[in-house]
């Protein structure tokens, strides 16, 4: 075989297996699509929901072991969507659930240096956290302490979006049990309501098996659970896993449902 040959029958393998790759981040994309559409639906009668019963969720953040954020009750449900348009048509790429805890009383903390000053204003930027910073600076104009004020309110934000190019979907947790982002990445056929279902069940506080679905996740230590106000009164009982939910009414939707109509009556 010549060389030009050669050459030739490479280029063809690349143009084919270039296509492949076209047509198949197509059909994820597609794929996607249709989930995101799906979740879009299912997130949006929750935040109505939620915004109408206002059930109760107290939560606390840790800026450092020995300063936190206590007392904060979250609410103020709304979701979002980022579309592409192609040819004329929606596509749904990405699905954004927000929502806020609020308190009644401030952090004030103290730093002794330039470094853990800058150090702490950096995280507080980095998490969205609002705070008035008092310096004391040196004859030299250098800083040598901070006094941090942080507003007692702390933004939540549940992101999901599609990764067409591998066909999976990725789920990013920002400040919803602890200060930061978590991220978790699902195949295709394992995005189905029960994986919903139990991520609201992470977002309003109750015993789930959200971190132990897809076999991506590893085994993670459960973080400190969300706090309703009777149960600050009684002994907290172990956070365990939920057995497989079924279809029935007492899912987390048909009982946020439910209640919603006894209200309403």
């Amino acid at each position: 075989m010549s060389l030009l040959d050669d050459l030739k029958n490479q280029a063809e393998v690349l143009r084919k297996r270039q296509q492949s790759g076209s047509a198949l981040h197509d059909h994820y994309f597609r794929e996607l699509h249709e989930r995101l559409k799906v979740i879009y639906a299912q997130l949006n009668e929750l935040a109505n929901s939620l915004n109408t019963l206002r059930p109760e969720v107290i939560r606390y953040y840790y800026v450092e072991p020995s300063n936190v954020l206590e007392d904060l009750r979250q609410g103020d449900y709304a979701i979002f969507a980022k579309r592409k348009s192609i040819d004329h048509a929606d596509f749904f790429e990405e699905v954004i659930l927000r929502t806020r805890c609020v308190g009644t009383g401030k952090l004030k903390f103290e730093k002794d240096s330039d470094a853990l000053v800058t150090r702490m204003r950096e995280f507080l930027w980095g998490n969205s956290l609002k705070f008035d910073l008092n310096e004391i600076r040196s004859e030299r104009g250098y800083v040598q302490s901070g006094t941090f004020i942080v507003e007692p309110e702390v933004p939540i934000s549940i992101t999901i979006s599609g990764l067409a190019d591998r066909g999976q979907l990725l789920i990013v947790t920002r400040n919803l049990e602890k200060l930061g982002e978590v991220s978790y990445t699902y195949e295709l056929d394992e995005v189905d309501s029960a994986l919903i279902e139990e991520l609201v069940k992470l977002l309003i506080g109750k015993p789930n098996r959200f971190r132990s679905m897809g076999k991506h996740q590893q085994p993670m230590r459960a973080p400190v659970r969300a706090h309703t106000a009777r149960e600050a009164s009684e002994p907290e009982p172990p956070v365990v896993d939920d057995p497989p939910e079924d279809n029935s009414p007492k899912s987390i939707f048909g009982s946020l449902r439910s209640l919603l109509r006894r209200k309403a009556d």
